[in-house]
């Protein structure tokens, strides 16, 4: 049962607080035909478990309006190191899994990623001639353990 102040009673004895948090890895001057990894440590005080996926695609650093939003065309492949699986059977594009700010992807089941662990990211631009900036952010909450 949750109380008001996001404790969990998870198991008798233990109690947990979630804490709104996001993780961000960005990718900038992702060249055309060229992959990039990133890395995201997950902080050792807490797990975090993944609720939504956005992302923010510019090219060059030029604004932009909502009619003029970018949609990069960029595969990526996430790898929780901590249990050493991959979220996917292979590269997704990056609109199949990462929503905008106003409407993120919400994962059907959230995601736990242990303290201490690391969510490892390849990003692959498969665009002809397009660099693009790519922002990633991570969505969800730190569970801490009293």
């Amino acid at each position: 049962m949750q109380d008001p102040y996001g404790r969990l009673g998870q198991t008798p004895g233990e109690d947990r607080i979630k804490e709104f948090f996001t993780y961000e890895e960005d990718f900038t001057g992702l060249v055309a035909g060229n992959s990039a990894t990133g890395n995201i440590s997950i902080q050792a005080d807490s797990d975090f478990v993944l609720q939504k996926l956005t992302y923010q695609a510019d090219i060059g650093g030029v604004a932009q309006t909502d009619s003029g939003r970018i949609i990069p065309n960029v595969t990526l492949v996430i790898t929780d190191t901590g249990s050493g699986r991959q979220l996917m059977e292979s590269a997704v594009p990056i609109q199949s899994l990462f929503g905008s700010g106003e409407l993120p992807f919400i994962l059907p089941t959230p995601r736990v990623f242990l303290s201490r662990s690391t969510i490892a990211l390849v990003v692959a631009n498969f665009d002809a001639a397009v660099t693009y900036n790519i922002r990633l952010s991570f969505i969800g909450y730190k569970l801490y353990t009293l």
